[in-house]
């Protein structure tokens, strides 16, 4: 999306490789080809300046680089807010297995899943264009903002919404389309064991801080030993998840200090297995604050009710009691994933709260 180039230019100009790049061959070949172009339109089109702010790396493997390109429409400017993702290989090293996989996902996997949830993709490609980048909006630029802290109950249910859409139109890509769909998942980069053997002793180890009694200390124990079999398991409502579906990759937009859309970003982590890996995480990564075991048991049962019954009208063939059973029969993988996390994104009290959740849910058993 183009804004009216009211914006100053940058006196200083980075000549880092990276940089350079950008400035030199990016840019403008997409100029070139037209990527900046409202589809139909036959203005005369080139290149004018560009501005680029270093934002560091992400999981030690992208580099991202927030970006205003500024592209002249016979003869008019306009400003092109961009986030720009390289891999931190050098130019002649293939990117890392996560970088393939958000590359896959905004070249192919957006033409099927749809576009509504997700960043505005200007480029996606693996070297075309001299080396490995993907090109998308500053979904800042637009308002839209990470929330810091715990997401209040609004922002939950519009991040458990967005999440519901996106594994409904897998299930029913799954269904109608099974050989797309099988493409996408043979294409992710991932480990052959979605959790391995090393991450589930570390999530052994950890019940010793989280204030549990002794006889739900060895029920979760019995059950971290199915989950290495649990989470490579493969049944009908088996889809492609985020991976990590943490308040850390959603933004949002407010309107009159309420929430009104979201976006979900970095799908690096993509994985093929239960929708339980996405839920889980999103939901106790942001339990409420209660002291009182039953509240929590409630609202958490009230957030699978709202999962459920927006992907149910997403996609109404689904078989809603198979992927109920399916998520919390599994809602332990996101205990293995947060037992993982460096540093750990709960505290030793709320990892007891879900653990004890849990066990109320049935997901012990």
């Amino acid at each position: 999306m183009a804004d009216p180039d009211f914006r100053t230019k940058s006196e200083v100009q980075c000549r880092c490789g990276d940089c350079d790049f950008m400035r030199q061959e990016l840019i403008p070949e997409m100029v070139y080809d037209r990527r900046f172009c409202e589809p139909g339109s036959r203005e005369f089109v080139e290149f004018d300046s560009l501005d680029v702010e270093h934002l560091g790396m992400r999981d030690y493997s992208t580099k991202l680089y927030r970006v205003t390109a500024r592209v002249k429409f016979s003869g008019e400017a306009c400003s092109f807010p961009l986030v720009i993702k390289l891999p931190k290989t050098d130019a002649e090293s293939p990117p890392s297995g996560p970088f393939q996989n958000e590359e896959m996902f905004y070249t192919k996997m957006i033409l099927e899943y749809g576009t509504d949830g997700v960043p505005k993709c200007y480029l996606s490609d693996l070297g075309r264009y001299g080396r490995p980048v993907i090109v998308l909006e500053d979904l800042a630029a637009r308002g839209y903002a990470h929330v810091d802290d715990k997401l209040d109950e609004d922002h939950l249910k519009l991040c458990v919404k967005a999440l519901a859409t996106f594994h409904s139109r897998g299930l029913k890509l799954k269904a109608h389309k099974f050989p797309i769909f099988r493409e996408f998942y043979a294409k992710l980069s991932v480990s052959d064991s979605l959790f391995s053997v090393q991450q589930i002793l570390n999530a052994s180890e950890h019940l010793s801080l989280a204030s549990l009694e002794s006889s739900l200390v060895e029920k979760v124990k019995r059950k971290l030993h199915e989950m290495e079999s649990l989470a490579t398991e493969i049944n009908d409502v088996s889809i492609v998840c985020h991976g990590h579906f943490t308040r850390d990759n959603v933004l949002f937009k407010h309107e009159n200090g309420k929430p009104s859309d979201v976006k979900m970003i970095d799908w690096e982590t993509m994985k093929y297995g239960s929708p339980a890996i996405d839920f889980g995480l999103i939901l106790f990564t942001n339990i409420p604050e209660e002291g009182e075991l039953s509240k929590v048991e409630t609202f958490s049962r009230n957030i699978l009710r709202l999962y459920l019954d927006a992907v149910k009208e997403e996609y109404p063939e689904v078989e809603r009691e198979l992927l109920e059973r399916d998520i919390i029969a599994k809602l332990l993988l996101a205990y293995i994933s947060l037992c993982n996390d460096d540093p750990i994104r709960i505290t030793y009290e709320e990892l007891g709260m879900m653990l004890r959740v849990l066990d109320g849910l049935g997901s012990l058993d």
